[in-house]
């Protein structure tokens, strides 16, 4: 029986097939032979890269994104959100206060990884996705959004999980009007950038979406949703994304997945020359014959969709136990390490700094329904009553040691529907209460 058992796992482990690109392939045909699609995020953001978005902006670019009528600088500024699965329902949540208050600009950069590259595209296309928004994060739950696989359909699968319910959603979402809007906001002058990760060669790649929705073919619609699927899918448990590259006769692929292996939020590549860049926009105001202009004035809004702080909890001595608590541990500190640099690369770029995040007592979802509509919902309204406070908003990266030190433990039974929301603010629960109750209208 049991070589039996041994034979037929065997004979059911074949994983899905590809034609990997061999090491420094570059594509001979296709949108990908467009250098301004993608860059790897490892290494600095180049003038040459620079020089070609503007070439391609030229003839379109919107003055009025940087000047206001007078010929005065406006404030630029810029959104970058991270990672962190059905805790993106916090940072829609904000979004959309923001939006209902009035006080949400129009950002000049979006950049988004995993969550925060779906919720960046509605952000970036501006207020009129808003709906988009609270949709996604309040009315969808984790049997709209995957299967779960059968034991043995684990041997000759590449995930946990059956996401074709996920992928699908997105495919359906991204068509030609919606990349022709995109690339009307990339003409004018805005920029999206979102991250993944490309195992096989073990770099991050961070992609223009702007410069794949200039090509108007269905394999730029494709790569546009690939890039979006690949950026949330969490390796193991979400399928991985086969990106095809062309070359000559021949088809190879590359292997994406989530952006959050690397890093779970980035605003702009590491080693950037942001004053180099600064004068190719100095450029374009000089030609169009602004040459007295007073100093930039930048904001940078990071949407932090986690919690970074160390929390006590025993760790059961069991396999997976471990194996999950050893990667949320890795996650926390990846996390503070980014929210470090983007804060050194506010200073540097002379701008201000505003981050929002998940306070650490807010209670995770539950592990085996970790998309459950419930929580996504209490989530987006904890972050749309933050959104609606100016004042939440932080200057600085978090104390790390002060939030520690204010529960050394959690609560391990603590779940959303029970959670004393007054203990993170006095008033709170009743503001998340009147909130719940207009989504279930």
């Amino acid at each position: 029986m049991t070589c039996g058992l041994a034979l037929m796992i065997t004979a059911c482990s074949s994983t899905p097939e590809r034609n990997a690109a061999p090491a420094n392939m570059v594509a001979t045909q296709g949108v990908l032979t467009d250098p301004a699609i993608r860059i790897w995020g490892d290494v600095p953001y180049s003038i040459e890269q620079a020089i070609i978005n503007e070439s391609n902006r030229r003839d379109f670019f919107d003055l009025s994104l940087i000047v206001d009528e007078g010929g005065k600088r406006k404030p630029q500024h810029h959104l970058t959100i991270s990672g962190g699965g059905a805790n993106g329902a916090y940072g829609a949540g904000i979004l959309n206060a923001l939006s209902d208050s009035g006080e949400r600009p129009e950002y000049r950069l979006v950049t988004g990884i995993s969550t925060g590259a779906i919720l960046g595209l509605y952000a970036f296309l501006g207020e009129e996705y808003d709906y988009k928004i609270k949709e996604l994060y309040t009315e969808l739950s984790d049997e709209d959004l995957y299967d779960t696989r059968y034991i043995w359909q684990l041997f000759n699968s590449s995930s946990i999980l059956n996401t074709e319910l996920f992928s699908e959603r997105v495919r359906n979402e991204v068509n030609r009007e919606l990349l022709d809007k995109v690339k009307h906001e990339y003409l004018r002058g805005r920029t999206f950038l979102v991250k993944t990760t490309n195992l096989d060669s073990q770099r991050p790649v961070i992609w223009n979406m702007g410069a794949i929705a200039m090509h108007d073919s269905e394999e730029a619609e494709q790569l546009f949703e690939n890039v979006i699927i690949a950026s949330a899918s969490i390796p193991g448990v979400f399928e991985p994304v086969q990106i095809p590259v062309y070359d000559g006769d021949q088809i190879y692929d590359e292997m994406h997945v989530d952006g959050g292996v690397i890093s779970q939020v980035f605003f702009v590549p590491e080693g950037v020359d942001i004053g180099s860049y600064s004068a190719i926009e100095d450029r374009l105001l000089f030609k169009a014959g602004l040459t007295e202009l007073d100093e930039r004035t930048n904001h940078i809004w990071l949407i932090n969709n986690g919690r970074s702080a160390a929390t006590w909890r025993a760790t059961d001595p069991s396999l997976m136990a471990i194996m999950v608590r050893s990667i949320a541990t890795m996650i926390k500190f990846q996390s503070r390490s980014n929210l470090a640099l983007i804060y050194q690369q506010s200073q540097e770029a002379g701008a201000s700094f505003n981050l929002s995040f998940i306070h650490n007592d807010v209670p995770d979802p539950a592990s085996d329904a970790p998309f459950n509509r419930e929580y996504m919902r209490s989530m987006y309204c904890y972050g749309y009553v933050q959104g609606r406070d100016p004042e939440h908003w932080s200057h600085t990266p978090p104390d790390y040691e002060k939030l520690q030190n204010l529960h050394s433990e959690i609560d391990e039974d603590a779940n959303i529907d029970t959670f004393d929301w007054d203990g993170v603010a006095v008033g709170l629960n009743a503001k998340i209460k009147e909130c719940l109750m207009g989504l279930t209208d």
